[in-house]
């Protein structure tokens, strides 16, 4: 009871913050700009056909295919808004919650309970989850509909971006709520965990372009160090090629316009690299960076016992 206590305190924490509202607003806004677009074969209707236009962008949507709306929905809406944006915005909302718990008269009174240390740490850790729960099933519940009833493609699979989503932020959040615990400082904990997320997404790049293009891998050393930095760290890239793939969605390669003969084997590549990325194990993927999450919260819970307040 004391442990669902403290998730839904962190929760109602969160939701007194502005960043919150903000969040909300900027979801409906983008909600109200989908629902203002639409598809036809060749082009692109603007605020319920005020204003279209033909478009080469959007070629290979011109059968109005559900595979190419989804990779649209995959790619823009869920990995763009609500991944890079959304969860950077999250990690802003919730970086307080760790040092606001360490302030003198705070932590006090919670450790006078008959509640132990690691129990309020993960309570706490818990909310904010629930925090980006709750926008997530918001925004990818309300796009699901927009998708189904304006652009005509019902995506079952689109609903799984919500724990995708989920797991996306505890994968950056781990650093936040360490940092929140060693150094007592918001700010020091959105740098960090943010700056982690850009390491991340680096090392699983690099790995991506070796992938696209195989001469790279002459140089073993270089290679080698990639797959285990790969290993390593959390997948991020791989929370939007798991979406994908679960709604159904065609390679983001085949959305590009036109592609020039000397370029078309780069693209291929990449497409062929983007497949084998989506058909990996979610157990893999999903299992060794949540092996690298626990080692950070095991980390911070560790930090959190042994300081005396």
């Amino acid at each position: 009871m004391q442990f669902w206590a403290l998730i839904v305190d962190s929760f109602r924490e969160s939701r007194d913050r502005k960043i919150f509202w903000v969040m909300l607003i900027i979801e409906i806004i983008i909600a109200a700009a989908m629902f203002c677009i639409g598809f036809q074969p060749g082009r692109i209707h603007i605020l319920f056909g005020l204003w279209s236009a033909e478009t080469d962008y959007f070629t290979g949507m011109s059968g109005l295919r559900h595979d190419k709306i989804a990779a649209v929905a995959v790619s823009g809406v869920m990995d763009v808004i609500l991944g890079w944006i959304g969860v950077s915005l999250a990690i802003v909302a919730t970086s307080g919650f760790f040092p606001s718990l360490l302030e003198r008269g705070t932590v006090d009174v919670l450790l006078s309970k008959p509640i132990s240390r690691s129990r309020l740490f993960l309570g706490k850790y818990v909310g904010s989850m629930v925090f980006v729960l709750f926008h997530a099933t918001f925004f990818i519940g309300l796009t699901f509909l927009i998708i189904g009833i304006r652009w005509g493609s019902w995506l079952p699979g689109y609903l799984l971006s919500i724990p995708l989503l989920v797991i996306l932020f505890s994968y950056v959040y781990c650093i936040s709520a360490w940092a929140g615990v060693r150094f007592r400082s918001a700010t020091v904990a959105i740098y960090l965990s943010l700056g982690a997320w850009v390491i991340f997404a680096g090392i699983q790049g690099i790995g991506d372009l070796f992938d696209t293009f195989p001469e790279w891998k002459k140089n073993r050393l270089a290679y080698e160090a990639s797959v285990v930095a790969r290993w390593v760290v959390p997948k991020t890239h791989d929370i939007t090629y798991l979406a994908g793939k679960w709604s159904g969605a065609a390679l983001s390669t085949e959305l590009i316009p036109k592609i020039e003969e000397e370029d078309r084997s780069a693209v291929e590549r990449a497409g062929q690299a983007e497949l084998e990325r989506m058909n990996l194990s979610p157990l893999y993927t999903i299992g060794s960076s949540l092996l690298f999450e626990a080692v950070i919260i095991g980390l911070a819970i560790w930090r959190f016992a042994r300081k005396d307040f």
